[in-house]
C-alpha cells in the first residue's frame, strides 16, 4: 500500500506538467506558419489580436483571434482547420465548388462556421446563420444537411 501510495504521489506532478506542456501558449503573430498569415490576409482589414499555439508534443495547433471577431483554427502545416464568426465568413474563404452551391440554395445567409477534417473524412461542414449544416466531400460536393436545433 505504501509502494502504491509513494507511486501516486510521484506519479501526479509528472501528469500535471504533461497537462500543462498541452495547453494553449500565446505567441506572437510571427510565429504563424506563412500558410497561415497569407490566409489571415483573406479577412483585411481585420488585424490579429491574439494568437495562441497548442504544442501537444506531436504537431502544434494554431488558434488566432481577429479583431472582426472571426476565430480560425490551423493544423501544423499552417493549412486552415476551422473558421468560426457569427457575423459571418468571407465567401472568399469558402472553396469555390461549396460557395457556388450555398448561392444557388441558401442565397443571403451567412456562413457562420465552415471546418475542415483531413484526417477522418476528408470532409466539409458549413453552419449557417439559419443553423442548417450542410456537409460537402473534400471536392466540393453537397453530401447532407440537418438543421441544428
Amino acid at each position: 500500500m505504501k509502494r502504491f501510495i509513494l507511486t501516486a504521489l510521484l506519479a501526479i506532478p509528472a501528469l500535471m506538467a504533461f497537462n500543462a506542456q498541452a495547453d494553449d501558449k500565446p505567441i506572437q503573430a510571427a510565429e504563424l506558419p506563412a500558410e497561415a498569415t497569407a490566409f489571415i490576409k483573406n479577412f483585411a482589414p481585420a488585424t490579429i489580436t491574439a494568437a495562441a499555439v497548442d504544442d501537444d508534443f506531436f504537431r502544434p495547433d494554431y488558434k488566432v483571434f481577429l479583431s472582426d471577431g472571426t476565430a480560425i483554427e490551423f493544423r501544423h502545416s499552417g493549412q486552415w482547420e476551422e473558421v468560426q464568426n457569427y457575423k459571418g465568413i468571407p465567401t472568399k474563404v469558402i472553396p469555390q465548388a461549396i460557395a457556388t452551391y450555398l448561392d444557388a440554395n441558401f442565397k443571403g445567409i451567412a456562413v457562420t462556421n465552415i471546418s475542415y477534417d483531413a484526417d477522418d473524412l476528408d470532409s466539409y461542414e458549413v453552419k449557417l446563420a439559419s443553423r442548417m449544416e450542410l456537409k460537402f466531400d473534400r471536392n466540393g460536393n453537397f453530401l447532407t444537411m440537418e438543421y441544428d436545433d
